[in-house]
């Protein structure tokens, strides 16, 4: 790699660019002026703010950490992979302080009733699948990134078992779904937001920084 400081930055104005910007539209759409709910003191309004940040502070998180180690093994020199995939979950797991907003948005956009339930767990199936596909066949620790860090996953073939025999990109095609039946399910206008907002910001990740480290990763491949 001759210029690691131009590839640590390589694509990040439309990554992470683009994310900020998407925020700030869905910040502007949002109408909670009038709801006046609140779980454990926080307005429905700072749990929105909560469910749109991790997301932008996740993505960041993975690029400096993913984009550091492949230039400079900064991460193996300092917290380790462990270190790394410890608060890579925690960032994950913060992301289910959507569920929050959807009970304090209830209803917002329209009534749920038997149309939006059943419609929304033909929604959440292939996410749960997808879900269910990458801890039998894929691992939680390759899908957090591992082959930055550890050779070894470097030289496994990508996997075709399960969700993935429909696509490689399993997680990010129908994973991301997730969101959107939450949405469905509870008719929170505040949360289709959140959806749209993770699903455009999650593809700008994968265009803009996973893409583009695969091309080093796997260069000679």
């Amino acid at each position: 790699m001759k210029n690691k400081i131009g590839f640590f930055f390589k694509g990040q104005i439309w990554h992470l660019g683009g994310t900020i910007i998407l925020f700030y539209i869905g910040s502007q759409i949002v109408d909670l002026e009038n709801n006046q709910n609140s779980f454990i003191g926080i307005s429905s309004l700072g749990w929105f703010m909560i469910a749109m940040s991790i997301p932008l502070i996740h993505q960041a998180y993975v690029w400096i950490c993913w984009r550091s180690e492949l230039c400079w093994k900064s991460i193996s020199k300092t917290i380790g992979f462990r270190g790394y995939v410890i608060l890579f979950f925690v960032l994950i797991i913060s992301r289910l302080s959507a569920i929050v907003l959807c009970f304090v948005d209830y209803g917002s956009l329209y009534n749920p009733g038997w149309f939006a339930w059943i419609l929304s767990i033909i929604v959440f199936i292939p996410g749960a699948y997808t879900m269910y596909s990458v801890k039998k066949y894929f691992g939680f620790l390759r899908a957090a990134g591992a082959d930055h860090f550890d050779p070894k996953y470097r030289n496994i073939p990508f996997e075709k078992r399960g969700i993935f025999k429909w696509t490689p990109n399993a997680m990010y095609v129908f994973a991301i779904g997730i969101p959107f039946a939450l949405a469905i399910a509870t008719g929170s206008q505040s949360m289709f937001i959140v959806a749209i907002y993770t699903y455009k910001s999650i593809w700008l990740h994968y265009f803009f920084t996973e893409k583009e480290d695969f091309k080093v990763i796997y260069e000679n491949k």
